[in-house]
């Protein structure tokens, strides 16, 4: 029998933001999660759980575990009902975001994300927009490689293109 694919990091981040948005999910860890420094809580409790629960270990090796509090944190603070939807660019656009706010976010280093997105994150549920679980952590686990270009280029063209008056906007 052959081996199972590993899985994607966006699915592995949609399947928390269900248990997130879940019912059954406790308030207290939830507000937990919400409450948490992804630079220094990465000891949380209910942090650990999602983790050894959905992320393979090989992932959590060097600055793994900190990406990965980090993109749990971003989702804790949009759930129960701010998860889903348009890509990051897009549901920034929606919001409203302004463009000096954007440029901070997808200039911040990695380090500086620790601040920046999960404010991001506040600022889309505060608006009613949801906060797209995949696209997070792409944004996240890509802040530090070669594919960092790619995916800040992405976001800031959704960004641009949602921001486009309904009657310009064409299918991709």
């Amino acid at each position: 029998m052959p081996p199972e694919p590993s899985p994607e990091p966006g699915q592995i981040a949609r399947q928390i933001a269900a248990l997130l948005s879940a019912e059954h999910f406790g308030n207290g860890p939830r507000a937990a999660l919400r409450r948490m420094d992804p630079e220094k809580n990465l000891g949380q409790p209910a942090l650990q759980r999602l983790l050894a629960d959905y992320v393979p270990d090989h992932w959590l090796y060097d600055y793994g575990m900190a990406d990965w509090g980090l993109i749990v944190h971003a989702l804790a603070v949009g759930s129960p009902g701010n998860l889903g939807g348009k890509s990051l660019g897009a549901s920034l656009a929606q919001a409203q975001y302004s463009e000096s706010r954007l440029a901070r976010l997808l200039q911040a280093d990695r380090a500086q994300l620790n601040d920046a997105l999960p404010r991001a994150c506040r600022f889309l549920v505060a608006k009613g927009e949801a906060i797209n679980p995949a696209g997070i952590a792409n944004f996240v686990l890509t802040a530090s490689d070669a594919r960092t270009d790619a995916v800040r280029v992405k976001i800031a063209r959704d960004f641009y293109r949602a921001s486009r008056p309904a009657a310009t906007q064409t299918e991709d």
